[in-house]
C-alpha cells in the first residue's frame, strides 16, 4: 500500500497507534440540531470554512460542539488556538454544556496553541506548526480559533492570501475538514472570503427590547444550502438552529382527500359545512375574544379522539388544566384522551419565543403523536414571536403547506377586534391562506349580546352561507336555524330588520 492509500484509510492517534476507520462518503455532519439542513447536508470533507461573528456570538461553542460530535463519529480532532486564553480556561467554559466529554479530551481531541509560533515566526511559522501537527496526529477535523491574530500578523493582503491558499491546499490533501474562527468583518472584504470553501456568519438582531441570534451561510461550495438568515439559540445542549420555515422544503406526501370529510360531532355545525371539513385542509375560525372559537375547536378535537384519531392542541392562552376544565364545563370531555395519549396539549405562556422555534416544536409534536387533527389556538402567538414581522405571511403560508403535506387537518383560531370596525382588521392574515373560513361575531340586540356564526368560505364543496345564532351553556354548544335578523353584520354596523325577534331564534329566513 502506498502512502496516499494509507493516509486515506488509517487513523493514527497521538500515541502512535494506528487503526482502521470506515471509508468516508465525503460528507461531514455537524451534529448541531438544524444546522446540517441549513448547510444542505453538512460540510464537505477536506473543506476550509470561515465562521465569523461578534464577540459572544457563539463561534467557540459551535466549533467545539461540532468537534465533540466528530470525535463521537470516530474522528481525531485538532483544536488550535491563536489567543492568549489558556486551554484550561477554555475547557472550563465548555464543561457546563452537555456535549462536553472529558474522555474525548485525553483520547481523540488534541489542543494546541499556535500563539507563540505566530508571534515568533509569523504566518509561515504558524503554517509549519499546523503541518507538523497534522502529520503527527492525522486529524480529520480541525478548528483554528482566534484567526484575528493571523490577520494582524500578516504584513500584506498578499501574504494572508498566500497563507489561506496554502492552508486550504494542505487540509484538502489531508482530508481534514477545517473551521477558522474570526471576528465579524462587516461589509469589509477580506482575502479569506474568496479563498475559503464556505463563509458562515453568526450575528444578533434587535427588535425593540428583544435580541435574537441569527446564522447565515453566505457561501458554501458543493452544497445546495438554505439562503438567508436563520434563528439559533444557545442552551445547555449547545447551539440549536431553526431553519426558516419558508426556506425549507416540505416532504410532498399527497393532496387532501376531497371525498373524505371530518366533522365536529356537532350536527348543526357539520350541516353548515356540508358534512365537515375536507381531510387534510386548513380552516380558520375568526372572531373576537370570548365568542367561542376555542370551544368550537375543542369540539373538533373531541370528535377526533372519539373516532380513535390522534390529535394535538397547540395554544398560547390557557394551561392544559384550565383548558380541560373549560371544555368539561360545557360537556366536552377530554381528560381521558389526554391521559391515554390520544390528545396531546402543548401550551406556551406569554414569554419571549422565536417563531421558527415554535414551528419546529409544532411540527415535532404532530409527528411524534402521528396526529391527524391539529388545533392552533391563537395564530397571533406566532406573529408576536416573529422578530421580523414582514416575513410572517410567507412563514404562515409555508407552515400551512407543511401541515397539508403531512396530511393533517388543521384548525387555526384568529382574533378579531371585540368592537366592530369598518376597516379590514389588521390581524386577518391566516384566513387568506386557508381553504375554509368560519366567522364568529357578536351582535347587540334588545340590550343583549348574541353570538353569531357563519361559514364565509369553503373551497372544496358547498356550504350553508346563512348566519346562525350560537349559544353556549352547560349542556354544550347549540346552533339555531337560519333567521331574518340584523343586516350589515359583516360590516360591524348591523341594523335591525322589522320582523326580527331574537327571543325566537328558530324563525327561519
Amino acid at each position: 500500500m502506498n502512502q496516499d492509500d494509507k493516509h486515506s484509510t488509517d487513523q493514527v492517534d497521538p500515541a502512535g497507534q494506528t487503526g482502521k476507520r470506515p471509508a468516508s462518503d465525503g460528507n461531514v455532519t455537524t451534529g448541531v440540531a438544524g444546522l446540517d439542513e441549513i448547510l444542505g447536508g453538512g460540510l464537505v470533507e477536506g473543506g476550509l470554512y470561515l465562521i465569523e461573528g461578534m464577540a459572544g456570538a457563539g463561534k467557540t461553542i459551535l466549533s467545539s460542539q461540532i468537534g465533540f460530535h466528530r470525535v463521537a463519529q470516530g474522528d481525531m480532532v485538532l483544536y488550535i488556538t491563536l489567543i492568549a486564553e489558556s486551554h484550561t480556561k477554555l475547557l472550563s467554559h465548555l464543561k457546563a454544556l452537555s456535549f462536553y466529554n472529558a474522555d474525548a479530551i485525553s483520547d481523540r481531541m488534541l489542543f494546541v496553541s499556535g500563539y507563540h509560533e505566530l508571534m515568533r515566526d509569523g504566518l509561515s511559522g504558524f503554517l509549519a506548526l499546523i503541518a507538523a501537527t497534522i502529520k503527527t496526529s492525522r486529524p480529520r477535523f480541525m478548528v483554528i480559533d482566534g484567526f484575528r491574530s493571523a490577520r494582524e500578523f500578516s504584513s500584506t493582503e498578499l501574504e494572508l492570501s498566500q497563507f489561506i491558499h496554502e492552508l486550504s491546499a494542505f487540509v484538502s490533501a489531508a482530508r481534514c475538514t477545517t473551521l477558522i474562527l474570526a471576528p465579524l468583518s462587516g461589509n469589509e472584504p477580506h482575502p479569506e472570503h474568496t479563498l475559503v470553501d464556505g463563509l458562515i456568519e453568526l450575528n444578533r438582531y434587535n427588535t425593540g427590547m428583544r435580541r435574537a441570534r441569527e446564522i447565515e451561510v453566505h457561501k458554501l461550495r458543493a452544497r445546495d444550502h438554505l439562503l438567508g438568515k436563520h434563528f439559533f439559540k444557545i442552551t445547555e445542549q449547545g447551539l440549536k438552529t431553526f431553519p426558516r420555515m419558508e426556506a425549507s422544503l416540505a416532504d410532498e406526501r399527497g393532496t387532501p382527500d376531497f371525498k373524505s370529510r371530518l366533522g365536529f360531532a356537532f350536527s348543526e355545525f357539520d350541516q353548515m359545512l356540508g358534512g365537515g371539513v375536507v381531510r387534510g385542509s386548513t380552516t380558520t375560525l375568526v372572531g373576537p375574544s370570548g365568542v367561542g372559537k376555542t370551544l368550537l375547536s375543542l369540539k373538533f378535537l373531541q370528535a377526533g379522539v372519539e373516532a380513535g384519531e390522534r390529535c394535538v392542541y397547540f395554544g398560547f392562552y390557557e394551561s392544559p388544566e384550565r383548558l380541560v376544565a373549560k371544555a368539561q364545563s360545557v360537556g366536552i370531555e377530554l381528560a381521558p384522551a389526554v391521559q391515554d395519549g390520544r390528545l396531546s396539549i402543548h401550551w406556551h405562556p406569554a414569554v419571549e419565543l422565536a417563531i421558527d422555534e415554535l414551528a419546529a416544536e409544532l411540527i415535532g409534536a404532530v409527528q411524534h403523536a402521528n396526529a391527524s387533527r391539529l388545533v392552533v389556538d391563537g395564530i397571533d402567538g406566532f406573529l408576536q414571536s416573529a422578530n421580523r414581522a414582514e416575513r410572517f405571511g410567507l412563514f404562515l403560508n409555508a407552515l400551512t403547506h407543511r401541515l397539508r403535506d403531512a396530511g393533517v387537518t388543521t384548525l387555526l383560531t384568529e382574533e378579531l377586534p371585540l368592537y366592530g370596525d369598518p376597516t379590514p382588521p389588521a390581524t386577518l392574515r391566516a384566513s387568506a391562506m386557508t381553504e375554509n373560513i368560519v366567522l364568529m361575531r357578536y351582535i347587540e340586540a334588545n340590550s343583549s349580546l348574541h353570538r353569531m356564526v357563519s361559514v364565509v368560505k369553503q373551497r372544496e364543496g358547498s356550504h350553508d352561507a346563512s348566519i346562525r345564532r350560537l349559544t353556549i351553556d352547560s349542556r354544550g354548544l347549540h346552533i339555531s336555524e337560519g333567521f331574518i335578523g340584523p343586516t350589515g353584520l359583516l360590516s360591524g354596523h348591523p341594523s335591525m330588520a322589522p320582523a326580527l325577534s331574537l327571543s325566537d331564534p328558530g324563525t327561519r329566513a
